[in-house]
């Protein structure tokens, strides 16, 4: 069970511990009232702090995917086998999309502090956003099998879901990510 050491250090169930600032930690649970906020480290196997109404309720361990929290709040369903074939995206297509965001951050962000951050779940890839330690999701985009065209959805943080019926772009032209 991941724990809170007072006044700003969290432990995770793997052993790491995420050290943090007393003011951070504060604003991140004064933040995290009305919605869920993330508060990642800086280490190298870099952990995430989940807070929800003022408290700690969560820590994203690298070593443990998908999070306990993730687990407790799937529906139960009779045990099944795994079928030999997914339809996750390619490990190629998870390299490309690695160096374009690389490319990406360090040639229009250049801050090492703000970068976008890809991670993958099926078929889908998501893009957040780490400011100064706090991780932000932006986006998620689904995987079409090809590399040109993935269907969008933008992150709302209003009700916490994605949503590709919302768009802050012109509705014109092709949906596409980069050139």
């Amino acid at each position: 069970m991941p724990k809170e050491m007072f006044p700003s250090s969290f432990e995770c169930d793997c052993g790491h511990q995420s050290d943090f600032s007393e003011n951070t930690v504060r604003e991140m649970k004064t933040m995290s009232q009305k919605k869920k906020v993330y508060l990642a480290d800086s280490a190298p196997e870099e952990h995430t702090i989940v807070f929800y109404r003022g408290k700690m309720v969560a820590i994203q361990c690298p070593k443990h995917l998908p999070s306990r929290e993730t687990k407790k709040s799937s529906p139960k369903s009779r045990p099944s086998t795994k079928r030999a074939t997914t339809r996750g995206i390619p490990d190629e297509v998870k390299t490309d999309v690695a160096a374009i965001v690389q490319h990406f951050n360090t040639t229009v962000i250049r801050d090492p502090h703000c970068v976008y951050v890809p991670r993958y779940k099926g078929k889908f890839l998501y893009l957040d956003r780490q400011d100064y330690g706090r991780l932000h999701p932006i986006c998620r985009l689904e995987y079409t099998r090809n590399m040109q065209k993935w269907s969008f959805a933008i992150y709302k943080y209003s009700d916490e879901q994605y949503d590709a019926e919302e768009w802050f772009f012109s509705r014109g032209g092709t949906r596409r990510w980069h050139d």
